[in-house]
């Protein structure tokens, strides 16, 4: 049997990462350029300015809603609708919403956040939101105490009292409740001082 040869050690065959941390060695000298989805890049912010609202916005609408858009807009190109590919985006929207309300609020963020800046029509189950959608579909996958459909269908309860909504329109809905949140976040100094401390201790955490 005959084998290769060994390539030259000047040739990298190790893969660089497409998000997070490096896991190849960085070129020595300067600083890492930011990218919105790879927090080892993240800025310093030490206190709420212009500068750091653009950061977060940054984080929030290219490296979570945006890749959640493309990944629906993809869906729809081959698939017509989000049928048969409800779990994965009905999951992904929860996680966004878990991830951002977690900047602003402790302790049940997620429905503080719904409760805050979700359109009208979503404020009333907030607490259903996060029982009955976000832990079993993070927890189970499958839901068993409410429902999901693949369009704009606006949120509401069935015959049965099962509540549902269509994933499009949850998806818009986190977006208009994001944009109410950063438009708020400009004035209300406890929000700025909770989601200035909630970005710092991430980002410390992150690898070079």
């Amino acid at each position: 049997m005959q084998y290769k040869k060994a390539a030259p050690e000047t040739v990298s065959v190790a893969v660089p990462s497409v998000t997070g941390a490096n896991i190849v060695p960085q070129a020595v000298g300067g600083s890492p350029a930011f990218y919105s989805w790879k927090p080892s890049t993240w800025p310093t912010h030490t206190k709420f300015t212009p500068a750091f609202l653009e950061t977060l916005e940054q984080i929030f609408y290219e490296s979570m809603l945006g890749e959640i858009a493309n990944v629906i807009a993809d869906i729809k190109k081959s698939n017509g609708d989000l049928q048969h590919r409800g779990h994965v985006v009905a999951i992904s929207l929860m996680c966004a919403l878990d991830a951002i309300s977690s900047y602003p609020y402790r302790k049940h963020n997620m429905s503080k956040f719904v409760v805050a800046h979700f359109p009208a029509a979503y404020k009333p189950h907030a607490n259903a939101l996060y029982r009955l959608y976000r832990n079993s579909t993070i927890h189970s996958w499958n839901l068993f105490e409410a429902g999901i459909a693949p369009g704009t269908e606006t949120i509401t309860k069935g015959q049965n009292g099962t509540l549902v909504f269509g994933l499009e329109d949850f998806f818009q809905a986190l977006n208009t409740g994001v944009e109410d949140f950063l438009k708020k976040l400009e004035a209300d100094v406890p929000l700025q001082k909770n989601t200035l401390n909630r970005y710092n201790k991430l980002r410390k955490t992150a690898k070079p």
